[in-house]
């Protein structure tokens, strides 16, 4: 691919582009406002309405990972800074922000299900991970809408969720108040290159001149124009539907509700959040008849009290996956280059400390050790310069 060189003049300046409006571009954004950059976030539909609309916003690291591996590490992190950082930004912005710290629930429905958790309860207890086994008597205690088929629970009281609408509102409004700019309805088409240097980005809204950009695009990230082949970030899209039902005035749950085939993430307003399926559907960004019948049998398997609640709405939404399922962060093979993103199920989890990260190696150009794991040179093979390539799989 040829590489777009810069010829300058442009019509826009910035210290540093942040491409994509989601929840990771809008966390890096503020890091870098507060540091007294000028930053442009550009995006190309509305800001944060894509997968971070879409989720759920559960902090799960306790109940989502079977083994303390670096990803494990990360999120954990991620989960210990949330609730300061929810703090902080709600004195910034005066946005309300619902915050969920109950804990989490997982239920086992069948024998093999109950031999699992048991096995995952006692190495979890061994690692010193936080989490409680229930008799069925004391889940339903807890909870008393669950099935009375269920045979065990575990429940983890560190694990939280939060309503990450709020979130991306209160970042974007973050953004804005410290000086960052958001452009809404604008695409980058290209990274620009004066030499072997980031010099700005083409957009459909003219050229922003910038000695450092951050890819920020999500499942996208791969697909902008100017990036060396060997350099492109191997990120696919996943697509995730959910729905929600009215459940009332009170929630018939407190706890978040949690198994592998799906979970229900109680709101403050009354709704019951049901996610999410797992799909390699490409970018086909739609909710299907047999996504939506899959959620409401599993939920009606946790709890079949559900059946008579009223369907409020669906939608879905397009996680960033790499190859490895490990999030991409940091310092890109062109000098001024970075990205952020392929967080898949954890961008919501990770995008404060993704922010904070992200400071760290563009400001001072250095890699904190919790980083490393993460850097995108892991998918440059030894030698060759090259990027692995998964387009094909």
């Amino acid at each position: 691919m040829p590489v777009r060189k810069w010829r300058g003049p442009v019509a826009q300046r910035s210290d540093i582009v942040v491409i994509g409006g989601g929840i990771i571009g809008l966390a890096v954004a503020r890091r870098l406002c507060l540091a007294g950059l000028a930053v442009t976030v550009l995006e190309q539909r509305r800001t944060g309405r894509g997968a971070s609309w879409a989720a759920a916003g559960m902090l799960a690291p306790y109940c989502e990972f079977d083994e303390p591996d670096p990803y494990f590490i990360l999120c954990r992190t991620g989960l210990e800074r949330y609730a300061g950082f929810i703090e902080t930004l709600r004195d910034e912005t005066g946005c309300p922000i619902e915050y969920n710290a109950t804990g989490m629930i997982y239920p086992a429905l069948s024998d093999r299900g109950l031999a699992r958790l048991e096995t995952r309860y006692e190495r979890h207890r061994r690692e010193g991970v936080p989490v409680e086994r229930l008799t069925v008597r004391e889940a339903r205690r807890l909870e008393p809408d669950l099935s009375n088929r269920i045979r065990m629970a575990l429940r983890y009281p560190a694990d939280h969720q939060v309503e990450n609408r709020d979130v991306v509102t209160a970042l974007e409004k973050s953004v804005r108040l410290h000086g960052g700019v958001v452009r809404e309805g604008v695409a980058a088409r290209s990274i620009v290159l004066d030499g072997r240097r980031v010099a700005g980005v083409d957009t459909t809204d003219g050229l922003w001149n910038a000695p450092k950009v951050v890819i920020a695009m999500g499942c996208r990230s791969r697909y902008i124009d100017g990036v060396s082949p060997a350099h492109r970030i191997p990120v696919r899209p996943v697509r995730g539907q959910i729905l929600a039902l009215r459940a009332g005035a009170v929630p018939p749950f407190r706890h978040t509700i949690f198994t592998r085939e799906v979970y229900l993430v109680p709101r403050s307003d009354g709704r019951l959040i049901v996610g999410a399926t797992v799909e390699e559907a490409g970018f086909r960004d739609e909710v299907t008849l047999g996504g939506v019948l899959q959620l409401f049998r599993g939920a009606l398997e946790l709890a079949p009290g559900l059946a008579s609640c009223p369907l409020e709405s669906t939608w879905s939404g397009l996680r960033p996956v790499t190859r490895d399922g490990w999030p991409v962060l940091g310092a890109m093979g062109t000098p001024g280059l970075f990205a952020a993103s392929g967080h898949g199920r954890n961008g919501i989890l990770l995008a404060p400390l993704t922010g904070d990260l992200m400071a760290e190696a563009i400001l001072h150009e250095r890699v904190p050790p919790i980083m490393r794991p993460f850097l995108p040179d892991r998918f440059y093979p030894a030698g060759t310069g090259e990027a692995k390539d998964d387009s094909n799989r």
